[in-house]
């Protein structure tokens, strides 16, 4: 079955379990955005494909998208995405433990790149990470010099490690279960890098941010490469200040969020989407238990206003 029969069959039982019966025009137009935006549940595996600062990354198959920007590079996405706008560098120059929860491992690039710079600028910090991953794909490429040892550190100690400087934990499997187990764990840092908002839905929910939220310091900052509406609104209506960082390459501006700390502004035409946009209505998943398919249906059918006839 290829991709679009398998989501044309989904889409037909969708419409049938919610009881909704659209026009064939409103058909068409869920159909075509389902199409365009949905992952594709017939493929699995990975395959290798460089960046343009010269490290590598896989693209994911079933998501369709690879784990760092190519465009930007792996590495200077790390540091402009996460690792500069979530100002751990500046909190190990002053704390004795940093901590970070990193919501996709994905190849582990993150948090190397973060290990590297924290010890280079403190070496005597303890970091402590907790990484959510639904599995850790085999045959990672190693970071090139000079991430290349911290990288290796990082593949060799899941799912779990301590030392004297590092504890890393890393769970495996639905990340809004695993979430659920972490206990008296106040993040410095949410490093959010799951794939993208209606690829990999049920990672950015307005109830899967609630559980983030949870567990954050109150002036710790969350940060991903993601500007979506969706995810920012949610953000919003968690109470959370919400920014931008800085665009990489041909990469759009990321997104930096704090309870309590100094966030950079969005700029007027980013609030004015914010507020006003059909599209800035988050994902919903009440129970956190929905199939990532219907939560992207669930989105559109309000993104649309596709009541039924």
């Amino acid at each position: 079955m290829s991709r679009e029969e398998y989501l044309v069959k989904y889409l037909k039982e969708y419409l049938s379990r919610k009881q909704l019966k659209l026009s064939q025009e409103n058909y068409s137009l869920l159909l075509r955005e389902f199409l365009r935006f949905a992952h594709d549940p017939t493929q699995e595996g990975t395959f290798l494909v460089p960046t343009s600062d010269g490290s590598l990354t896989l693209i994911n198959k079933f998501y369709g998208e690879p784990y760092h920007s190519q465009t930007a590079g792996a590495i200077r996405e790390s540091l402009y995405k996460f690792i500069y706008p979530s100002k751990i560098l500046e909190k190990a120059r002053k704390e004795e433990i940093i901590r970070i929860l990193d919501v996709g491992f994905g190849l582990g690039y993150n948090i190397a790149i973060a290990l590297k710079h924290i010890w280079e600028i403190n070496p005597n910090v303890k970091v402590e990470i907790v990484s959510l991953e639904k599995d850790v794909k085999k045959d990672i490429p190693l970071l090139p010099e000079p991430y290349k040892e911290f990288h290796k550190l990082v593949l060799s100690a899941i799912p779990e490690y301590e030392d004297e400087k590092l504890k890393l934990r890393v769970f495996l499997g639905d990340a809004r279960k695993e979430i659920r187990k972490l206990t008296n764990f106040k993040a410095n840092a949410v490093f959010h890098d799951a794939f993208s908002p209606y690829k990999n839905p049920e990672l950015w929910t307005y109830e899967f941010l609630k559980l983030i939220k949870e567990n954050i310091d109150p002036y710790g900052y969350w940060v991903s490469y993601s500007s979506a509406l969706c995810v920012r609104k949610a953000l919003f209506l968690l109470g959370f200040q919400v920014g931008s960082s800085r665009e990489v390459g041909r990469k759009r501006k990321g997104t930096v969020a704090s309870l309590k700390a100094p966030v950079p502004p969005l700029d007027e035409d980013e609030v004015r989407k914010l507020h006003l946009s059909s599209f800035s209505k988050p994902l919903r998943d009440e129970n956190l238990s929905k199939e990532p398919l219907e939560i992207l249906l669930d989105y559109l059918v309000e993104v649309y206003n596709l009541r039924g006839e």
